[in-house]
């Protein structure tokens, strides 16, 4: 048995390929977070582009929109996401008839919660005030996004998880889904004023970092029997 969904004995394979490319992303998500981080401690990124930002979102305000942006904040949050990702789970586990999948994104969220909590807690960054009687800033530090950092590794993982385990064909089409919605969690967050620029800018890169980790875990060391692929 072989994780890699392309595995093909006395070939190299595919699977192999895209993981070292997946790992060569990691590499450079983890280097432009490191660069913000040293621009953000000196000052330059938070003058040069997220106060422009805030005021420029501040300034084009609309019903519809901050209606949708709320809406997605709802969705990102705890028992949203929690709903979201057993559902997705549920279903993928009773596909391949394995827990594996299970136990993947368990230990996916774990991660990504104990990443966003020790970075709050170790940076300690301001929240933006918030739209002017829209719903208020939670409580907690601002950087990084919370809910784009685990959107984007709870999707993330959920979306390499259903190709592995049967969805080659659609991986492309899965592939858009996420991103779509990881990049709608993190322009809500800045719409509605919980969140500057640069919070949702890395929690973006960490989240993706972190589910392409667990992917590469994944792929080496879990298992995977074969079962029917649509191909």
């Amino acid at each position: 048995m072989r994780s890699s969904w392309f595995f093909r004995p006395g070939q190299r394979s595919r699977g192999v390929q895209a993981l070292w490319i997946a790992f060569g992303l990691i590499v450079a998500l983890f280097y432009f977070t490191r660069r913000m981080l040293l621009s953000l401690r000196i000052g330059g990124w938070s003058t040069d582009v997220d106060l422009p930002v805030e005021q420029w979102v501040l300034a084009h305000q609309d019903p519809v929109w901050h209606s949708i942006a709320y809406g997605l904040y709802l969705w990102g949050s705890t028992p949203g996401m929690t709903l979201t990702m057993v559902v997705l789970t549920a279903i993928i586990c009773f596909w391949s008839r394995s827990w594996w999948p299970l136990a993947t994104v368990a230990f996916t969220a774990l991660g990504s919660v104990l990443l966003t909590i020790v970075l709050k807690s170790a940076l300690q960054v301001a929240r933006p005030a918030g739209v002017p009687g829209g719903p208020a800033p939670p409580d907690s530090y601002s950087f990084p996004s919370g809910h784009t950092l685990n959107a984007a590794a709870l999707i993330g993982i959920a979306a390499y998880l259903a190709i592995v385990y049967g969805l080659r064909r659609y991986a492309y089409l899965l592939g858009g889904i996420a991103v779509l919605f990881v990049a709608a969690m993190g322009a809500s967050r800045i719409y509605i004023s919980h969140h500057w620029l640069s919070d949702v800018l890395v929690g973006l890169l960490i989240g993706a970092g972190w589910a392409a980790v667990v992917a590469i875990l994944h792929y080496f060391f879990v298992p995977t029997k074969r079962i029917r692929q649509y191909s």
